[in-house]
């Protein structure tokens, strides 16, 4: 079977649910689709295994292979937004935002002969790009953080109670945006030392790939955007207007809020993660003050300067929509929008891409800035300035989210 004419074949913005097998490419992806396998595993022996070339991409429950080069070679590459849910990868990855980056795992862990029925402690240092969680099939392996964070990491691996008779072989899986598989292997020996702390893999050490925010100041939400880099694609939103995110910013950016204010007032973000009936989805799936971080990683709130970080990449599968809302700490009838002269959010990366000036803002206590959601598997971005004298507490009852 030609996997390539298969998806050639597709309706545009349809989905294509693939045969199980292994299938040897590349593939390219040229339409916006919903690829979807079935113990499907796509493979080339070098170069990119798959290539997407347009916006509205969904891949789900595939495996993705470079048999031959480095594990670093790119597998995956996108020119576009793509969403991934499901997808084990291995070698690299292009236009995924910072899952880019250097993942330095080995393929196979070998931690040599250690001492049967005995507690024996490895170390292992590796680099991950982003956010990984470690999940292992065995119970006597245990991994100590089991949650990496971007950068170096050093893992102790504890291994305890494996007998004389039994071949340590195990399966690890590193997952981020995608899961990688690993293979833990050793041999326990009644006659062997245990082992304590023994470093069986050190990644090279690597300048991280992520580059630092420009300093904002240090006052409640209200930020500034850095200067727009030369060459770079923006645009200036007014109310009401939608439009792509693609043209202007990858996967994973930035939002700030900034405004004159005429009295000391805190202006705090509200973000909250909707499904495709508007709904949220927990009541954790409200982003503030109170609840800095999402599940899944996908949404970050900085207490510093208030900005918040976005990583479309990592989206809950179940993520149709991301509200982007703004409230006046402690609103009166003093304290309210009113206060704030030429409110504005800013979403940059390297630079500022998009902005939205909201005008005509008074007694509004909560605002909805902006909607992000998905239009036939694109994310998309609409400009709403809407305001509510209900504060915070109507917004989120609207979602789902019950408050007391």
């Amino acid at each position: 079977m030609d996997l390539n004419q298969l998806i050639e074949g597709a309706s545009s913005g349809s989905t294509l649910r693939l045969p199980s097998g292994e299938f040897e490419g590349p593939f390219v992806i040229s339409k916006p689709l919903h690829l979807i396998g079935n113990n499907t595993t796509l493979w080339a022996k070098n170069g990119a295994v798959l290539k997407i070339n347009s916006n509205g991409v969904v891949i789900e429950n595939l495996r993705v292979e470079l048999t031959d080069g480095d594990v670093s070679d790119t597998a995956v590459a996108s020119n576009f937004l793509a969403a991934v849910k499901n997808v084990e990868i291995l070698g690299g990855v292009s236009g995924f935002g910072s899952e880019d980056g250097c993942f330095d795992v080995p393929r196979t862990i070998e931690l040599g002969e250690f001492r049967a029925e005995d507690e024996n402690s490895f170390i292992l240092s590796v680099n991950v790009p982003e956010k990984t969680e470690i999940f292992c099939n065995m119970r006597e392996v245990a991994f100590s953080p089991a949650v990496l964070s971007a950068g170096r990491n050093d893992i102790t691996v504890t291994v305890s109670g494996i007998s004389a008779q039994t071949l340590l072989y195990a399966e690890i899986m590193f997952k981020s945006a995608f899961t990688r598989r690993v293979y833990l292997t050793g041999k326990p020996k009644t006659d062997a030392e245990a082992a304590s702390f023994r470093q069986v893999y050190s990644a090279p050490v690597r300048k991280s790939a992520k580059k630092a925010k420009a300093t904002a100041p240090q006052t409640d939400v209200i930020s500034l955007s850095p200067p727009q880099a030369e060459g770079s694609a923006r645009i200036d939103m007014t109310r009401g207007l939608r439009t792509a995110l693609a043209p202007y910013i990858g996967s994973s950016f930035s939002v700030y809020f900034s405004c004159e204010k005429s009295r000391n007032a805190d202006i705090d973000p509200y973000v909250f993660l909707l499904d495709r009936d508007g709904r949220a989805l927990s009541d954790n799936s409200l982003i503030f003050f109170g609840n800095e971080r999402s599940e899944n990683g996908e949404v970050r709130y900085f207490p510093d300067d208030g900005h918040i970080d976005i990583d479309l990449a990592a989206v809950d599968y179940r993520v149709e929509k991301i509200v982007l809302a703004y409230a006046v700490y402690a609103a009166d009838a003093f304290n309210n929008f009113s206060i704030a002269k030429n409110p504005k959010i800013s979403i940059r990366t390297d630079s500022e891409r998009i902005s939205f000036a909201m005008d005509g803002l008074s007694e509004e206590s909560a605002i909805v800035a902006a909607e992000i959601y998905l239009y036939k598997g694109e994310w998309k971005i609409s400009a709403v300035g809407a305001g509510y004298n209900g504060g915070v507490a109507r917004l989120c009852e609207s979602y789902g989210i019950e408050v007391e």
